[in-house]
């Protein structure tokens, strides 16, 4: 029969003693066992009758096997005992609550691992666990690499956490999608930390929050006020009027950022333009314009094949031919309700698969690494039907 160790996670931002119901049950039931011996809970549990043992002794090596771990652990309780509670340090992990948190919910002959959140808390509370871990990395004695970090070499971080978070959306994995998001939390984190270090105008990660909570609740009246909309419609018009209100600016274009994608940047722009009204076909080439929003799709290839004709008879103005048919794609996309960043990352994922496949193939073909014949690639290119998997991720 397997030794059954269910890990039992409490907080310290709560009282000692102050545990759910199935905790108590659990812990007055079964022997406890921790390596932290100053936990603050111990003397709760020992005052309300559980029995309660830090465990001493050599610590099993990390690697051990669940059946390695479980005879240890086995050695620590009563003789006899199939069950056991682990208290496991609220604070800062130990080697022994890590040990046993890469075995929980793991199922085999020796040893059964589940876990057990002893104590209940308002949603979001664990965050002060984060910045608390923040903090610490940022502060003397913490880590040398936290304490060199500024702003701008933060900024990349931000970017590539973000788009992390992005493919795990694409993929459909939400595990990776909460794993990312933590990385994208650790960024707003770490800028926070390091402003509340700036010498003339600090500011922390509880500005932070209070302010987008008083900006939510500002441009929600609907919500938190008395204000009557009928449909999405209503709330975007209304959260731009306030935001605008808030703003102050004098353009549409004020607030856009940049440093975004020329893709994204362009639908951008599109977007606020015909928030006032703007027609989608005012600022693209003639050649473009007039198809834009008229179903015309079949003159699509013409205006291309207009544009390529016109690169080759004016090289040295190419690079305002390639962006004036890029920006008209765009309008086109806008007016189809299409966003082209995501139409055309759909498009590169299929090319990726294409391409890996088609290399796949020349391997088992018998070719060398390195380049190949413009006209083998073109045998060995799988056709549009084989990467219909592809596009539907």
């Amino acid at each position: 029969m397997p030794l059954r160790v269910t890990m039992i996670l409490t907080s310290p931002r709560v009282a000692p003693g102050i545990l759910t119901a199935s905790a108590w049950d659990l812990v007055r039931q079964v022997p406890v066992l921790t390596a932290s011996p100053a936990h603050p809970q111990i003397k709760a549990l020992r005052a309300a009758g559980a029995v309660v043992t830090v465990v001493t002794g050599p610590a099993p090596d990390g690697d051990v096997p669940g059946a390695a771990f479980a005879a240890w652990l086995s050695g620590q309780a009563p003789s006899g005992v199939q069950e056991i509670a682990w208290l496991a340090n609220p604070a800062v992990p130990s080697d022994l609550d890590r040990q046993l948190d890469r075995l929980a919910r793991t199922m085999g002959d020796d040893l059964v691992v589940d876990t057990l959140v002893a104590t209940a808390e308002l949603p979001g509370s664990a965050l002060l666990d984060a910045v608390a871990v923040m903090d610490r990395l940022r502060s003397p004695g913490g880590c040398p690499w936290d304490a060199e970090q500024t702003h701008a070499s933060l900024a990349p971080f931000l970017i590539e956490e973000t788009y992390e978070a992005y493919q795990a959306i694409e993929d459909g994995d939400l595990d990776e999608l909460r794993e990312e998001l933590g990385d994208v939390l650790m960024q707003v984190l770490f800028h926070s930390r390091v402003a509340a270090e700036h010498p003339d105008a600090p500011w922390n990660v509880d500005d932070v929050a209070t302010g987008l909570a008083t900006k939510l609740i500002r441009r929600h009246p609907h919500v938190f006020g008395n204000v009557v909309v009928d449909g999405t419609a209503d709330v975007v018009s209304n959260w731009n009027a306030i935001k605008a209100e808030e703003k102050g600016r004098a353009s549409v274009t004020e607030g856009v950022p940049l440093s975004q994608p020329a893709l994204s940047l362009a639908a951008k722009l599109l977007k606020r333009a015909a928030g006032i009204g703007v027609p989608p076909d005012i600022s693209v080439p003639p050649s473009a314009a007039g198809q834009i929003g008229t179903g015309a799709e079949d003159d699509l290839p013409a205006i291309a094949a207009n544009a390529v004709a016109a690169l080759r008879r004016s090289g040295d103005e190419a690079e305002r031919i390639v962006g004036d048919l890029l920006f008209a794609v765009v309008a086109w996309a806008h007016v189809a309700r299409v966003d082209p960043e995501q139409a055309l990352r759909v498009r590169a994922r299929r090319f990726r698969d294409q391409l890996a496949a088609a290399e796949r193939a020349a391997c088992a073909d018998g070719a060398q690494p390195g380049p190949l014949a413009a006209d083998r690639w073109r045998k060995l290119w799988p056709s549009p039907s084989s990467s219909s998997v592809a596009d539907s991720k």
